[in-house]
């Protein structure tokens, strides 16, 4: 949505300061005369954001100006808690959602703490993937993110199995292999790896987790369960 986009471009720049058009369309995802139009428009608008041309040019937001944030979306909202992991926030569909969020955030912040926070990206890094690469196909994962918050139960084929109907109530990421933590049958949570999943489809039947159901207290059950 253009609006999302253009407050995320202000808010951008608000933390930078000044970026050339190549390096907003980079962060923004869009193509750098996307960039142009959205600048113009700002400008039309009233806001002192402006461009300069040749050596050192670029697009600068007039300093003193500061975005007033109106709040975070749903999905920034959930990303929060994936800001710093930005690929596992990618495979589950909310890359752009934690970048939008992150941006909002260094913008709220004070300058100083702002810069400090903004160079944790390149001093530490979480890669969630195995040395072989990962796995699951990025699409399928996102489709079973999808159907994990919004209690949609799914059909998944896995290699040498029927397909199986689930409930999904939650994923997790376990030394590089993706597991889907399900409603089991007698009441107590089962877990599949979905490393090698074949296909997946959100039915349009919706489900209701069990009544104070914990991820991280079910999946520490399965595991001690299945410990020699």
């Amino acid at each position: 949505m253009r609006a999302a986009r253009v407050l995320e471009m202000l808010t951008v720049l608000q933390h930078r300061g000044h970026m050339t058009a190549g390096e907003l369309a980079a962060v923004l995802e869009v193509s750098q005369r996307t960039v142009l139009r959205d600048v113009e428009a700002l400008s039309e608008a009233g806001i002192p954001v402006y461009t300069t041309r040749g050596a050192g040019g670029g697009i600068t937001l007039l300093d003193g100006f500061r975005v007033q944030l109106t709040g975070l979306t749903d999905e920034e909202a959930m990303s929060l808690f994936l800001i710093g992991q930005p690929r596992l926030a990618h495979r589950l569909g909310l890359g752009a959602a934690a970048r939008s969020a992150r941006h909002k955030l260094l913008t709220a912040l004070p300058p100083a703490p702002a810069a400090q926070v903004g160079q944790l990206s390149t001093w530490f890094l979480h890669d969630p993937d195995p040395w072989e690469g990962h796995r699951v196909p990025h699409g399928e994962l996102r489709r079973l993110a999808a159907a994990v918050r919004g209690h949609r139960r799914v059909e998944i084929a896995l290699p040498q199995r029927p397909v199986r109907t689930v409930d999904p109530l939650g994923l997790v990421l376990k030394a590089g292999s993706w597991h889907l933590v399900v409603a089991g049958a007698d009441g107590v949570p089962d877990a599949l790896c979905v490393d090698d999943v074949r296909g997946i489809r959100l039915t349009r039947h919706r489900f209701t987790p069990p009544p104070g159901f914990d991820l991280a207290t079910a999946w520490s059950r399965w595991c001690a369960a299945r410990q020699p």
